[in-house]
């Protein structure tokens, strides 16, 4: 006996498999939902793809007049995206701490307050300014990878670390699916002081 996938899901297959193909304009993809016996208006269909956008499944690209979607790959995701989306899907919440504390397990370093607002989420509050020899040095890498550190910016580390064998996991996960090396420095003896404020 097959079973029947909810109508919304069914919907996103078919979008998904669509788009595999290429980018599609919402008529475009309007189209081939109604060659699949999917109505759905306009507006409604709009509102569906800006959804997908939001979680990390679609990408959107606006060439006047038109809006162009395609699937996001795995790679086109910064970890700032992944982290940020992860925040807001599981939580519900633009938690800052929380972003700080994933990116300092996952990337093993401490963080610059611009990595954690790319994330999209509130400032941390529950943090430690740290002084780094390697600093420069991270700046400089962040730069060749697109990301613009200021030199004024803070470098921190969570107040209170995650130390779990879970993590280490998931960091190892999660360098499988996107490369980490961009986002670090390799790893010789990395000191950092902490400051007290």
């Amino acid at each position: 006996m097959e079973s029947k996938l909810p109508e919304n899901r069914r919907i996103m297959e078919v979008i998904l498999d669509t788009l595999q193909n290429g980018e599609q304009s919402i008529s475009g993809i309007a189209g081939v939902l109604k060659a699949n016996d999917f109505k759905m208006h306009r507006i409604m269909l709009s509102g569906y793809l800006k959804a997908l956008v939001d979680v990390g499944i679609l990408r959107e690209r606006r060439i006047k007049p038109v809006t162009l979607y395609s699937v996001l790959k795995r790679q086109d995701l910064s970890i700032y995206e992944i982290t940020g989306n992860t925040i807001r899907t599981s939580v519900n919440r633009m938690d800052g701490d929380l972003a700080l504390k994933l990116l300092h397990s996952i990337l093993r370093r401490p963080i610059f307050l611009t990595e954690i607002e790319r994330c999209g989420t509130k400032k941390p509050m529950n943090f430690e300014t740290v002084i780094w020899e390697r600093r420069k040095e991270l700046i400089k890498k962040l730069s060749e990878s697109g990301i613009m550190i200021p030199d004024t910016d803070m470098l921190v580390i969570p107040r209170e670390t995650v130390n779990d064998a879970t993590v280490d996991l998931l960091s190892a996960l999660i360098g499988q699916l996107i490369d980490l090396k961009k986002y670090t420095i390799p790893d010789n003896d990395r000191k950092q002081k902490t400051l007290d404020l």
